[in-house]
């Protein structure tokens, strides 16, 4: 009777901690529902303030804005064609430099420095006098530097015309971000804002407004140099007239 006595005993201490197990279950589980259910609330509470902060651009602020980007786009365009016939232009330049070039024994088209003491072959790389006497280079061929001054020249068209051509994809970016009419107006400013900064000055030339202004005439100076005419006669007719010649 006294082992089952134990037995039951022991029972009941084993439901009794498994009671007490399940209690601490529950009760952590409430308070981890409670801690998602503040950051839940918390989260929405930041989004909704967030929300309300932003302030969207209206329909004209976003119609301007659109207005400005056909702009950009036309005086984009126009910048590229010209770029292109400068590019055409140069490149014919440059064949007719080399038809006319001093070709070496190898094929090398090469030019004479002015000077003639420095002879390039057309990537620019020197012969050197053992390689070619200089003398056989006549006046009737382009010199070196006429031919480097238009290889940079072009070199530097092809870099503007590739800077227009990024420029346009960033305007195409602008006018899909703002597609659908509803855009902030705090990043719509931020937008108009970079695309003015990042335009390249042959697109600059061709938008109203911001192609470059001639310098104004120094008035001063002008009136200045007028002034001194008059002074310059009236001290003229006040000096003593010379003595005849004896």
């Amino acid at each position: 009777m006294v082992k089952l006595g134990e037995h039951f005993a022991s029972d009941d201490r084993s439901r009794h901690s498994e009671w007490l197990r399940q209690q601490r279950w529950f009760i952590k589980a409430r308070q981890d529902n409670q801690r998602r259910d503040v950051v839940e609330d918390k989260a929405e509470q930041d989004a909704s303030a967030f929300a309300s902060a932003v302030v969207m651009a209206t329909t004209i602020e976003i119609e301007e804005f659109r207005v400005r980007l056909d702009s950009y786009d036309e005086a984009t365009i126009k910048a590229l064609m010209e770029t292109q016939k400068l590019i055409d232009a140069s490149e014919v330049r440059i064949e007719d430099l080399l038809a006319r070039a001093y070709v070496m024994d190898d094929g090398r088209r090469v030019f004479k420095t002015e000077d003639g003491t420095q002879v390039f072959d057309e990537h620019g790389i020197e012969v050197m006098p053992d390689e070619l006497d200089f003398d056989l280079i006549g006046s009737n061929h382009p010199v070196n530097e006429i031919y480097t001054a238009e290889t940079t020249g072009l070199a530097e068209l092809k870099a503007q015309k590739s800077q227009i051509i990024d420029y346009q994809e960033r305007l195409d970016d602008a006018r899909d971000q703002t597609a659908d009419g509803e855009y902030p107006a705090d990043d719509l400013a931020e937008l108009d804002a970079d695309l003015l900064d990042a335009m390249p000055d042959a697109v600059s030339a061709h938008v109203a407004g911001l192609e470059p202004v001639a310098p104004a005439p120094d008035l001063k100076a002008g009136f200045t140099a007028t002034a001194a005419v008059p002074q310059m006669q009236n001290a003229e007719a006040s000096a003593p007239a010379p003595a005849p010649f004896q």
